[in-house]
Order: structure tokens, then C-alpha cells, then sequence
């Protein structure tokens, strides 16, 4: 870059000297064709490192995996200068659930990295979600990076809880299977197309007691005016919370066996009278299977307060 950055000087002083026996318009003429074939040459100069990504042998940015899935990455970096440094990341998780860690680390004071070219590979085990990313920089400071994805074709969410439901509204009552969230009333009346269902604690129906409601029914239950009448989520009774795929949890609902009919319900929209270890599989108005692992229930000694609460996993597919 110094050496024509000196070039160009010298030229605009040649110019410029020979600038009384010219024309101007040959002048002008000049002194384009030299500032663009120096805006070409800085162009080449500062063009930044080029990756090219593969996951199990092809140039890809994503796959499609189930759980326990052995895969590969491969990363190739070009650069018009030294490189200087090389760092390879692998995340894995969901959302803000990640665990991020440091896979390869590379610098040219270390004497690792020589050349224009570098290359690295790797194999990986997943149980969630991978990101595994890049990053290059040169010897003129351009910077390059590229995300690679192997994404499980489910979603698993541990340790979450619902309450029964209090008129003041201070209960997460209602889940939201796609991203494990359980909410609010408040938070349900927000976005009434993101509820699949609700928990509800009956304490004098002996054949009710602990209950997950699809919201298209949960009006019923009295404490709360709201559902979504489009909202339909069916219930089964299942055996395993054993799963690797997604057809897996298709495969459980199909086997699964109907709850009871509850008075003044429908029959199917309601998992009634759970217990502590119970698997209740499901699925969402929009297609989606899944399991439901009942890891905890208080009934507050049948309490009439509205305080039970019902603690579990969930897995969905995506």
C-alpha cells in the first residue's frame, strides 16, 4: 500500500509539472485515470478474507440433525495478505440458554499461522443446538466471519413451572410451548396466539385436581375471561419420556391413551388429574408434537387459595 500510495505522488507530480504544456481537459482527463486505477488498487488491497464453510462434507451454512448426532464442520480461509489470527467458537443452546466455548485459537506471534490459506476442521456430538463460528483477520486488518448451524428438529426446556390461577393476575399460568415460556395472564391477554395451554388446580373435583386445559377452553375454569378459541391443544396419557427425534414424540401421542372426559369440557382438551412423574404427551393447533415430564406438583394440602403449583420438561418439535 505505501509503495503506491509513493507511485501515485510521484505521477501527480509529473502531471502537475507537465501541466502547462497540456490542455486542461487532458489534464482532467489525467488526473481521472490515476485516481481510478488507485481506487482499484486499493480495492484489491483491502478486500477482506474469504471463508468457505462445510458441514458433513458439504458447502452449507445449515443442517437439520436429531439429538446424539455425530457431525462435521470444516472451515477454508483465503486472505490477499498474512493472516494474523484465526478463532473458531462452538455454541450450544437455545436463545440465551447457550454455553459458548472456545474450540481453536490461532496468532501469527505464535508462529501458527503462516501464509495467506488456513484451514481447520472438526467433529461434534450434538445434544442441542451448534452454532460453531469463525472469525479471520489479516495483515491489513480485514475482517471476515461465518456461522455454521446444525439445528435439532426439537426443542427441550427443563425445570419449568405453572401456577394455579389468582384472580390478581400474580400466577404464570400459561404456557407457551414453542419457546418454554410460562406466563402471566397479562402476558396471555398480549399475544393470545402464543398460549397452548394453561394449569388449573381443582381441589374439591376429586376427578379433576391438578389439570393442563387447552386455551381455547381455559375460559372455563372461571378465574380468567381469556382463550383463544383457534388455540386447540390435545392431550394423551404417555408411558416414557424417551425420545432422540421428533417422530419419536409423533410416535408417543399416537400410542398415547385419552384422559377421562371432565364435566363441561372436551373431551381430549384436558390432561385431568396428574400426578408427580406422570408423561403427558401433546399436539399444539399448529401441528407440533410433544412430551410433558411432571417432575413436581404441591397441592398446598388442597389448599382453596390458588396456590398449587405444577413444576416439569417439556420437549416440543420444531
Amino acid at each position: 500500500m505505501v509503495i503506491i500510495l509513493r507511485q501515485i505522488i510521484m505521477t501527480s507530480a509529473l502531471i502537475i509539472n507537465n501541466s502547462l504544456r497540456m490542455k486542461p481537459n487532458r489534464l482532467i482527463i489525467g488526473l481521472l485515470i490515476l485516481l481510478v486505477t488507485a481506487m482499484s488498487c486499493t480495492k484489491d488491497e483491502d478486500s477482506d478474507p474469504v471463508i468457505k464453510g462445510y458441514l458433513n462434507g458439504t458447502e452449507v451454512k445449515e443442517i437439520k440433525i436429531t439429538k446424539g448426532t455425530t457431525f462435521t464442520f470444516k472451515y477454508e480461509v483465503a486472505a490477499s495478505s498474512n493472516l494474523t489470527k484465526v478463532e473458531v467458537f462452538v455454541r450450544r443452546g437455545i436463545g440465551l440458554l447457550t454455553d459458548t466455548q472456545l474450540f481453536l485459537r490461532k496468532e501469527s506471534v505464535t508462529g501458527d499461522l503462516e501464509g495467506n490459506t488456513f484451514s481447520v476442521e472438526g467433529t461434534l456430538t450434538a445434544t442441542t443446538d451448534v452454532m460453531v463460528s469463525i472469525g479471520a483477520i489479516d495483515s491489513e486488518g480485514n475482517i471476515s466471519v461465518l456461522q455454521l448451524n446444525a439445528i435439532m428438529d426439537i426443542s427441550e426446556f427443563a425445570d419449568l413451572s405453572m401456577g394455579d390461577a389468582k384472580a390478581d393476575g400474580t400466577s404464570k399460568s400459561f404456557c407457551n410451548t414453542q419457546y418454554g415460556l410460562n406466563l402471566f395472564v397479562a402476558n396471555a391477554r398480549a399475544d393470545l396466539n402464543g398460549i397452548d395451554f394453561g394449569f388449573a388446580y381443582f381441589e374439591a373435583d376429586a376427578a379433576a385436581k391438578a389439570c393442563l386445559i387447552s386455551f381455547n377452553e381455559y375460559s372455563k375454569v372461571g378465574t380468567y375471561a381469556i382463550n383463544n378459541a383457534t388455540n386447540v391443544t390435545t392431550f394423551k396419557k404417555a408411558t416414557s419420556y424417551t425420545y432422540t427425534k421428533a417422530a419419536d414424540l409423533e410416535a408417543a401421542f399416537n400410542g398415547g391413551t385419552a384422559y377421562a372426559a371432565l364435566t363441561g369440557y372436551t373431551a381430549g382438551l384436558v390432561a385431568s388429574n396428574i400426578q408427580l412423574n406422570d408423561v403427558i404427551a401433546f399436539k399444539t393447533q399448529a401441528g407440533k408434537y410433544g412430551l410433558i415430564q411432571v417432575t413436581g406438583l404441591d397441592r398446598k394440602t388442597e389448599s382453596a387459595l390458588n396456590e398449587q403449583t405444577i413444576k416439569y420438561n417439556l420437549v416440543v418439535q420444531k
